[in-house]
């Protein structure tokens, strides 16, 4: 099967949140079950080409706002996978060293004529490769315009005619308003759907993406369940609704030769589900880093979170307080984000020395010694859509208390770890003091969930295998429909 993923993000080669680590993950795990897969990003000015040995490929002309953009074309392959890099000046010029603008107007039009530049990229590739995708693989609001122009532009085109489309969204809550002037500008179809046109929809691009796609799905099961309500669907409910026959909910998976206790050069200690003994020297390797008290036998909480709203931290501080009052237990955390949020992790450790140890910012190799050393893991998040660190925590048999949400719920129970359901801090607290309860009181039990949560299997591979069933399903839906 041939599949053309276009998406905003790419680890290793641009990052801003978890869309990042599927792109960078879902396609090589599709190659390696012997698919032919390729990706378009957008060619951001921060992209290391040197680093990642990027090079020039080709280049073409686009009728674009009333004149020509050159379009340039750069290409790497890794993995199994190509990659295609896309650039058109203005576009992701080279000096620019952001990739989402502070203005989403601004990025709704730099998205559009990369969903733009990414159709007439095929058109190139089918002309001079004889490649051409069985399925276009659309992600969040960016790359949502490419089924669209693929119904009103492409219809008839006897290379990109009758596609089959398939958008999944990441994260409901951003949206991508105001296409309808980018659309004039460019001289493209206005946005007519009579669908759209009654919930007022017609300005924003993950409406429009839901609405001509061919079939739609989101990272986990839960979450498809949740965008579908008004509390989740952020003003698209309605629209999910007449959809959910054609959207389906598949867990995002992690890179289990990254993050693996057994053979990881970042930790103190390798150890797996076997060797638990082992772990102890994570934890105090752990709290000898952070300035901790190096104490073997008191629970050390963990969390690494983006200091934001979504991921809970309102609920957490409170929460940790109170527990941190009435137990003897430890909290590490590594994060960053909104200044308030900032302020009351700072104040956290000023309020327990020898209890708290704060890191401000992102480090990935202290991150996964954090997994290593905890031993609670907390997510409390507002919402999730999948969620990585829980699977990552489980994964290093520190175990994880997080809210009953999205992909949250799908992945952790009571076999693996803790979970709570009111987005209240004395819900947080309440859990919290079960889980150091059993930790103290029950050490067998609390082995038996690390060794359970241990083998639990988040492969990507497990995923891939789900993508192609439903890339199979949009074939066949889209042909059924031709």
């Amino acid at each position: 099967m041939n599949i053309l993923f276009v998406a905003a993000e790419c680890a290793p080669f641009v990052k801003v949140g978890g869309l990042g680590d599927v792109v960078g993950s879902l396609p090589p795990a599709l190659a390696r079950l012997g698919h032919a897969v390729r990706v378009f990003l957008p060619h951001y000015g921060q992209i290391n080409d040197e680093r990642f040995g990027i090079r020039r490929y080709d280049e073409f002309k686009m009728a674009w706002n009333e004149g020509i953009a050159n379009v340039q074309i750069a290409r790497i392959e890794r993995e199994g996978v190509s990659f295609y890099f896309i650039r058109g000046w203005p576009f992701f010029a080279p000096h620019e060293k952001f990739v989402y603008s502070a203005d989403e107007g601004i990025d709704v039009g730099r998205f559009l004529f990369f969903s733009m530049a990414s159709l007439e990229l095929v058109r190139h590739l089918s002309e001079s490769e004889g490649w051409r995708p069985d399925v276009y693989h659309a992600n969040d609001w960016h790359t949502a315009a490419v089924p669209f122009l693929l119904e009103r532009v492409y219809a008839t085109d006897r290379i990109l005619g009758k596609a089959s489309t398939l958008l999944s969204i990441h994260n409901m809550q951003y949206q991508g308003w105001g296409v309808g002037w980018h659309l004039a500008r460019a001289g493209l179809p206005e946005v007519n759907h009579p669908l759209l046109r009654v919930m007022d929809k017609t300005e924003n691009l993950m409406a429009i993406g839901l609405t001509y796609s061919t079939m739609l799905s989101t990272v986990s099961p839960r979450y498809a369940q949740e965008i579908a309500t008004p509390e989740g669907g952020y003003g698209l409910d309605g629209l999910l609704h007449a959809r959910l026959l054609h959207l389906k909910g598949i867990l995002n998976g992690i890179d289990t030769e990254q993050w693996n206790p057994a053979t990881s050069r970042q930790i103190a200690a390798p150890y797996d589900a076997g060797s638990l003994s082992s772990r102890s020297e994570n934890k105090q390797a752990l709290q000898s880093e952070m300035g901790l008290p190096v104490r073997a036998n008191i629970p050390l909480i963990g969390a690494v979170m983006r200091l934001v709203d979504q991921k809970g931290p309102e609920i957490m501080f409170p929460a940790v307080r109170w527990t941190l009052e009435g137990n003897d237990a430890q909290f590490v955390l590594l994060g960053a984000g909104a200044p308030h949020y900032e302020h009351a992790a700072a104040q956290l450790q000023q309020d327990f020395p020898g209890k708290v140890a704060v890191q401000l910012g992102f480090d990935e190799p202290l991150s996964e010694r954090i997994y290593a050393g905890s031993d609670v893991f907390l997510m409390p998040s507002l919402f999730e859509p999948c969620g990585l660190g829980q699977m990552i925590a489980m994964r290093y048999g520190a175990l994880p208390l997080v809210r009953d949400v999205g992909g949250l719920a799908d992945t952790v129970d009571d076999q693996t770890g803790f979970l709570f359901k009111d987005y209240q801090p004395g819900a947080l607290h309440f859990v919290l003091g079960q889980a150091l309860e059993m930790y103290h009181r029950n050490r067998q039990g609390w082995q038996i969930r690390q060794q359970h949560a241990m083998q639990r299997d988040f492969s990507w591979q497990r995923s891939a295998t789900s993508y192609l069933d439903l890339y199979r399903q949009t074939i066949e839906l889209r042909q059924a429909y031709a």
